[in-house]
């Protein structure tokens, strides 16, 4: 089950978090927090991110003598990118990388991976010749051996994930360290994995844009740009000139890494429609869906956007909360008006502001329990549809279905502890 905690808790949680202990359990930042309660404004010099540090103290210090001060607490997605994989492929060792599903702790998928290929290395380093440091030996320039840490490995698994072999192969070389990289990463991500060497299987050769619709009728359009090299004659000398250009690619490597980040996008959207509404017309709707209301009409533009957004649920299985601007009793009919009613008491049972930033989410402390309940319904709702069949059938423009590989890790997201943290 969810842990949950007051707005002064998550107080403390976040000046925790910003002197440097966000990869902590939640106990041990709270723990921390009143072991130095007393002497925190010494330790902003020391704190990893010491603005906001020292803005967490100020707010702190009104809310214990009971002022407001406006300040937003800070919570992160653990590994979003990887997050997304594991929801889309239902995989359970992914998923436990990084906080999808509980385990317990804070997980760090980077730190976690980094040690297991330590620990199958027998070594408690790992050294790898790197070929951006080299030295001189006779007249040849040879890599030097350089360790490798967790920061560098973090570097590795973000860009492997989204297809690219140019910067693990930076990282550990081009032999066993490498070859242990990808199978320890394939061991620990299965599904997640597959996921990343499919989409780069289904690169077209002959496209010159690919194209696919979220839930929400957003439209993703993303060119396939080449680079064009030419040569050009200026006073006497010649110069390359590079630009890019619309054109088809035999191959390509970011099917993946979009279709990840569209489905960010997708999840800022819905964060922000589902914590932020209005309280007058969800009261309305709820009536209404409870009610049973079969209104179909088909002539208003927002009927139209109602049967689009309707038809998109169908499809994936993934209903936005969107349709929620668009339905009154004249259309409630053209749904399933129990659907709608399990959305809505989906929602917070209170509306409340957030700012995103990427995968990073503030709100104010008392909001904090309903905000991470809202990140886990979406990854959940990921995890139960069929939006990877749905993106990769567009892609490519023939039916693709995709299976999950363990469908009971869904109900275990509702309730994970750490996937904003």
């Amino acid at each position: 089950m969810l842990t949950k905690f007051t707005g002064l808790e998550y107080l403390k949680i976040d000046i925790a978090s910003n002197f440097g202990l966000d990869k902590e359990d939640w106990d041990i930042r709270l723990d921390w927090f009143e072991q130095n309660k007393n002497q925190l404004h010494s330790l902003v010099p020391k704190a990893e991110t010491p603005a906001l540090f020292y803005a967490g103290i100020l707010a702190w210090e009104k809310a214990v003598v009971g002022e407001a001060s406006g300040y937003p607490i800070n919570l992160d997605a653990t590994c979003s990118g990887i997050q997304i994989l594991a929801a889309l492929a239902c995989d359970r060792k992914a998923a436990e990388l990084c906080n999808v599903v509980d385990t317990g702790h804070r997980e760090d998928a980077y730190t976690a991976i980094y040690d297991r290929m330590v620990a199958t290395t027998g070594s408690n380093q790992m050294m790898a010749d790197y070929p951006l440091l080299q030295k001189k030996e006779g007249a040849a320039f040879i890599p030097v051996k350089r360790q490798i840490d967790r920061k560098l490995v973090k570097s590795a698994i973000m860009t492997a994930f989204y297809g690219s072999t140019a910067q693990p192969k930076k990282i550990f070389g081009d032999g066993d360290l490498l070859n242990l990289f990808y199978k320890v990463v394939e061991e620990n991500a299965p599904g997640a994995w597959e996921i990343n060497q499919a989409m780069l299987k289904i690169w077209d050769p002959d496209a010159t844009i690919h194209e696919w619709v979220l839930p929400d009728n957003f439209h993703v359009k993303v060119k396939v740009m080449g680079q064009i090299v030419d040569v050009v004659d200026y006073l006497d000398e010649l110069y390359e000139v590079v630009y890019s250009e619309n054109m088809p690619l035999k191959e390509g490597r970011s099917l993946g890494a979009n279709m990840v980040h569209s489905l960010d996008g997708l999840i800022v959207r819905e964060m922000l429609r589902r914590c932020h509404y209005d309280p007058k017309r969800i009261a309305m709707l709820s009536t209404l869906a409870n009610v049973g209301c079969c209104g179909r009409s088909r002539k208003r533009e927002q009927d139209h956007m109602v049967v689009r957004l309707w038809d998109h649920y169908q499809k994936t299985k993934f209903l936005s909360a969107r349709i929620l601007d668009y339905l009154d009793m004249d259309n409630m009919g053209l749904t399933n008006p129990l659907i709608i009613k399990n959305l809505i008491d989906s929602l917070p049972k209170k509306s409340f502001e957030i700012i995103t930033i990427h995968d990073c989410f503030r709100c104010l402390p008392n909001y904090g329990n309903d905000l991470r309940q809202q990140y886990n319904n979406l990854l959940a709702e990921i995890a139960k549809s069929n939006l990877l069949s749905s993106i990769m059938s567009q892609m490519t423009g023939r039916t693709i279905m995709v299976n999950k590989l363990d469908p009971s890790m869904i109900q275990d997201i509702y309730d994970t502890n750490y996937a904003l943290s």
